[in-house]
């Protein structure tokens, strides 16, 4: 479906299996993946955590699909890219390495990472990838590359579009180092990233900054304060103190740090920001709507969002297009 409505990336969430095979799952708990909760002999494990996710799912295609393998999953891609003669960026995130290492034991600690990067080798997707630095798209080319329109003068990408993600700064830092392939360090809770010398470090390993969108609109220290996140007031002052939005924005690049906050949901679910949850004159800003979200974030200079429904981030997209170029007019 996400091949089907032009999505420039289409996410997969990777797990091991029993057998160490990496797999295509969102969840990588029993309890969400498998009948656990209705045997018996483990009832005395059940407890109750409160939740504040969204709470429904479409379920419509569970019966149309069964779990894929990640090389399945590889093989989808490059099959639908061929059929609708369009690339489609794969961009892997690996869930929990401190868990899935430490049941996978290997010599340098890291086989979780060094299975995914042997398949992405295996694959070609390390061959001619760009500088870290791709060509900005010109004005114009929105609605071109919507409908897939080629230029006349259009070479096919001598390299396949991809990139690896993390919620893990150590694994990030370990992908970043052993391939070409541009690393996206995912985070929701580490205050040192949001400073200058934060920043640095950041960039000495991962090509994009994925930060949970709230911090792209709280700030830092009121985000990290509602969400119950401590951290030490003095070692932040001497990483340079923390950055607010449009600072780290700059900042990130000023080092070629891409950004893109996550998640915008379908409009018609809560936005789930901050905002809308306390009244607190520390936020500057608070958008009421999925079109206000979106345009926040590319009037403060974000370099891409991760959305759930990429047919109304697209037509945002060309709306806020629009509005730039009647400004230039």
């Amino acid at each position: 479906m996400a091949a089907l409505v032009a999505a420039d990336y289409i996410e997969p969430d990777l797990v091991l299996s029993k057998d160490g095979v990496l797999m295509v799952v969102y969840n990588e708990w029993l309890g969400d993946t498998t009948n656990v909760a209705n045997l018996t002999q483990f009832a005395d494990r059940k407890k109750q955590v409160q939740d504040n996710s969204y709470p429904y799912r479409p379920q419509y295609f569970n019966k149309d699909f069964s779990v894929l393998r990640f090389d399945e999953y590889l093989d989808h891609i490059e099959s639908l890219s061929k059929t609708l003669d369009r690339p489609f960026g794969v961009i892997p995130e690996l869930k929990s390495p401190e868990v899935f290492n430490a049941l996978f034991p290997a010599a340098n600690g890291r086989g979780y990472e060094v299975k995914l990067l042997e398949i992405m080798t295996k694959r070609n997707y390390t061959l001619n990838q760009p500088p870290p630095l791709s060509p900005v798209m010109q004005i114009g080319d929105l609605l071109d590359k919507i409908l897939n329109i080629k230029p006349k003068n259009y070479d096919k990408p001598n390299y396949k579009l991809a990139a690896l993600q993390s919620f893990d700064s150590e694994t990030c830092e370990y992908l970043g180092k052993n391939t070409k392939i541009p690393i996206v360090s995912l985070d929701q809770n580490k205050p040192w990233m949001y400073t200058h010398k934060g920043l640095d470090k950041i960039a000495s390993y991962s090509k994009i900054l994925s930060p949970a969108k709230d911090l792209l609109l709280a700030g830092p220290a009121v985000y990290f304060e509602y969400n119950k996140i401590s951290y030490n007031k003095t070692e932040i002052e001497s990483m340079g103190g923390f950055l607010q939005p449009k600072d780290l924005v700059r900042e990130a690049h000023k080092r070629r740090i891409e950004l893109s906050p996550y998640t915008l949901p379908d409009s018609r679910q809560p936005s789930g920001l901050l905002c809308t949850k306390y009244n607190d004159t520390r936020f500057e800003y608070c958008p009421e709507n999925r079109k206000e979200e979106m345009f926040y974030f590319f009037d403060l200079g974000c370099d891409y969002v991760f959305v759930e429904n990429i047919f109304e981030a697209q037509i945002l997209c060309l709306a806020f297009d629009n509005k730039i170029d009647s400004k230039d007019c």
